[in-house]
């Protein structure tokens, strides 16, 4: 009995040392094999399968890490250079934009054939400013805006309409980084359908009229950059065109913003003007940057759209146009809701007084929203203000201005300064739609005891409805006593168009009438 030793290989006794080391050499070359698979066989089923999830597992981390080396290839390839990775498009479409589409630079010579061919007419180039080549992003470049224009057929009044735009930069030398004159590289089209005459005519428009426009498109004929005060970012363009409605004719358009770091065109805001002006960049609110204000004044009656320029998040277009809006409150306190409910029926100089006594009142609650709206409507005060502080041809033009800007003491001061002005008056409150009347029911909601338009108001029904309505309506109203009611009734007799014949006509002249409703 002694030590036990494993069995050779071969399965026969120890030899001596040197011979045993030949042999066991050369035994175990022949029994390798027998021994892996005697050692598989005898592996038990869950090491074995322990086996594998690790060479699974070490095949999928290899497969992940290549996967990531393609994707960060791929994205600095979008990045560097996309043309050659043209081919994910054929994937993903649209996942590279059209300026990536490979075409050959095109000298304006072709660029006409191809339109002509098509039917279509190039315009004039508009310069874009300068950029870098789309191919390498490095190499410097020129941007182009082509107006493409096409004549409709069997058309009689502007017929010849801007259909698509197209931008184009100059094509260069990659290996000079030169500018190669007269070739042109197309990075980018945009369809133009033109605007729904609906659209276009709602201003003029009443809600009740039955002939609100149909849904046809309107031809956009003219296309201008703005220079001079405008957002730093970008470029921004105007598209427009003309409309005649009877005697009426309206400006309409779309604006436009060129973002030359993406090669990308886009539409940022449709706009109509009954008054035919084009919209414009001023400061409204002296902040640096220019907000574009849209003229929508009809007649008398002062109505601007202000849109401030806003970070938009798409990175090939990073900004968008938001209007200043009195629709909303911002904030719950009364004041400055009253403020607001004073703009909204259009009594600018009155809402910005109030708004002006909350911002002293409560600055911990002011904002930039608040300041926005301030500044709309101080815009749309100081023309109300020039209007009814100008000279008029007629005392019923004079009177309206002054209605318009909330004046009602001034109103009445001129109502009472002749026979003749009362019954231009009259003609007024007749014809009115709906803006006096908003503005006295506004009015007499945040100052319910002024009489002043508690007598226009009154004035206003018994003009529509006759006397009695009217004296009805004032005995409503608070606060009203037996002297207010004498005192509007005399008012109401100026309406009659016989009232310069009355007896009493002289005495009703007396300017002690107005100051009773001044008081």
């Amino acid at each position: 009995m002694g030590t036990n030793h494993p069995k050779s290989v071969s399965g026969r006794s120890k030899p001596s040392t040197n011979a045993g080391k030949s042999v066991l050499q050369k035994g175990m070359r022949v029994a390798s094999p027998q021994l892996c698979a005697q050692q598989l066989s005898t592996v038990s089923p869950l090491t074995r399968k322990s086996y594998w999830g690790i060479v699974w597992a070490i095949a999928l981390i290899a497969g992940l890490a290549s996967g990531l080396v393609g994707i960060s290839w791929l994205s600095v390839q979008l990045i560097v250079n996309p043309q050659s990775v043209k081919w994910v498009n054929r994937f993903v479409p649209g996942w590279i934009t059209d300026r990536v589409i490979e075409q050959p630079a095109k000298s304006l010579q072709e660029i006409r054939s191809e339109l002509h061919q098509q039917g279509k007419l190039p315009g004039d180039f508009i310069s874009l400013g300068k950029s870098l080549s789309f191919w390498d992003g490095k190499t410097p470049a020129a941007d182009w805006l082509l107006p493409v224009r096409q004549v409709e057929a069997n058309c009689m009044f502007n017929c010849d309409r801007i259909v698509e735009l197209r931008v184009y930069q100059t094509a260069t030398d990659q290996r000079r980084s030169l500018i190669t004159k007269d070739a042109y590289y197309l990075v980018r089209q945009l369809a133009i359908t033109g605007l729904e005459e609906s659209f276009a005519i709602a201003p003029l428009v009443e809600a009740s009229s039955e002939n609100q426009g149909s849904s046809r498109a309107l031809p956009l004929t003219q296309i201008d950059r703005y220079e001079g005060t405008v957002p730093k970012q970008g470029v921004w363009l105007n598209l427009s065109g003309t409309h005649k409605r009877g005697n009426d004719a309206i400006a309409y358009g779309q604006i436009l913003y060129y973002h030359p770091a993406h090669y990308h065109l886009s539409v940022k805001l449709q706009w109509t003007s009954p008054s035919e002006d084009e919209p414009v960049w001023k400061e409204v609110s002296g902040g640096g940057t220019p907000e574009l204000i849209v003229n929508q004044t009809i007649g008398m009656e002062p109505s601007f759209e202000i849109y401030q320029v806003k970070p938009h998040n798409f990175v090939h277009s990073p900004v968008q146009l938001e209007p200043i809006s009195v629709t909303e409150p911002v904030l719950e306190d009364s004041h400055y809701r009253s403020a607001l409910l004073l703009a909204r029926s259009r009594l600018w100089s009155t809402s910005l007084k109030w708004l002006q006594s909350f911002q002293q009142r409560s600055p911990q609650q002011w904002s930039a929203a608040t300041q926005a709206q301030l500044d709309l409507i101080r815009w749309h005060a100081l023309a109300t203000q020039n209007q009814a502080e100008g000279s008029w041809s007629s005392p019923g033009q004079q009177i309206l201005a002054n209605l318009i800007d909330g004046r009602w003491e001034r109103a009445l001061t001129v109502f009472e300064s002749s026979a003749e002005a009362s019954q231009e008056t009259l003609g007024v409150l007749k014809t009115d739609k709906g803006r006096l009347e908003n503005r006295i029911k506004a009015s007499l909601r945040v100052s319910p005891d002024k009489l002043a338009v508690k007598s226009w108001g009154t004035l206003l029904i018994a003009a529509q409805q006759g006397r009695s309505a009217a004296i009805a309506w004032l005995k409503k109203q608070p606060h009203t006593t037996t002297k207010d009611i004498a005192s509007i009734q005399i008012l109401i007799q100026r309406l009659d168009p016989n009232f310069s014949l009355l007896p009493s006509a002289q005495q009703h002249l007396q300017p002690h009438l107005t100051g009773d409703i001044q008081r």
